[in-house]
């Protein structure tokens, strides 16, 4: 016995499938089985029920389950103990994010590279479908997305995080016509270009509006080219508002405005962070995420009284 088999023996009885588990695992499915069936023998019981609709646990492999649980989660606590005895820490930390928070995620990645040298980091950018593919697949430890509870729901095996409420916000330079509004209607974006970022929820919000004759001038990945567009008044943009609190080059610019949308078209979505139940979070990467939430709460304050000055002000002058 070993401590892999301990993790597939969780693992099974977690997706109920063979080939889920071999899947989540990143092993093959004959090996799994192999491994799973050499256990068996050692212990001389049967650990699962196999049927052509899946595997379940037998009722010792219930209690054994159980236990196996037990010793995973000890053995962590026991990585972690001995870890805490020096005063450094090592290991590696792979992130990837949708366009926003990559200026935050990397002056925190600098700050605790400077505490602890010996880490490895590295940070990548990209669309929310394609992170959560790279968490899944195990090319990545943490992604920061925006996400609702229909993939809380999907994804049985990510663990998600909020960190902010957000919604869906429409960009415009600020000498259109649209500038002087306070909501945006549907009919409001007709015959106007628009320019959007290459990702599922925008994709998905949009088709909320496939009846009218909308114009999308394109798709991108790339943020500056958005800003571009936004500033040249060459089109505007539909997208999270918190890409435009958070990301460097939109949240800077002051030649546009952010408006929401009216009802019923004023749709939210959680911004947060999501990781591999299976894999779970070293100490560094723990560290990290605990920065985040710290990081996350001072600038939303900081931007509360930065908006709460702005309406004094403007108050003021009425």
């Amino acid at each position: 016995m070993n401590i892999e088999q301990l993790k597939y023996m969780v693992e099974i009885a977690r997706t109920g499938s063979l080939k889920e588990a071999a899947e989540n695992l990143h092993i093959t499915l004959p090996a799994l089985s192999q491994s799973i069936k050499n256990l068996e023998k050692e212990l001389n019981i049967s650990i699962f029920h196999r049927s052509r609709r899946g595997s379940v646990p037998t009722e010792e492999g219930h209690k054994l389950v159980e236990k196996a649980n037990s010793v995973l989660q000890k053995l962590q606590e026991f990585m972690e103990e001995a870890e805490a005895y020096t005063n450094t820490m090592n290991g590696e930390m792979k992130i990837a994010t949708y366009p926003g928070p990559m200026e935050i995620l990397v002056d925190l990645i600098s700050d605790i590279k400077r505490e602890y040298p010996n880490i490895k980091a590295s940070i990548y950018e990209n669309s929310t479908e394609h992170i959560i593919e790279k968490v899944l697949e195990g090319e990545v430890d943490v992604g920061f997305i925006t996400y609702t509870e229909k993939e809380e729901k999907k994804y049985r095996n990510l663990v998600f995080k909020k960190l902010l409420d957000g919604h869906m916000v429409v960009a415009v330079n600020k000498n259109s016509p649209l500038a002087q509004n306070k909501l945006i209607t549907a009919e409001m974006l007709i015959d106007q270009p628009i320019v959007l970022y290459n990702d599922v929820y925008i994709n998905e919000f949009m088709k909320g509006f496939s009846s009218l004759p909308f114009d999308i001038l394109f798709t991108t990945n790339n943020v500056d080219t958005i800003r571009h567009t936004l500033e040249n008044n060459t089109a505007i943009n539909i997208g999270f508002d918190y890409a435009f609190k958070t990301d460097a080059g939109l949240s800077r610019s002051d030649k546009y405005v952010v408006i929401n949308f009216a009802s019923p078209h004023y749709k939210t979505y959680s911004f947060g962070y999501f990781y591999n139940a299976n894999n779970g979070l070293s100490r560094i990467l723990r560290e990290f995420l605990k920065r985040i939430h710290l990081t996350i709460i001072d600038n939303e304050e900081e931007a509360e009284t930065a908006k709460g000055q702005k309406l004094s002000y403007r108050n003021s002058k009425l």
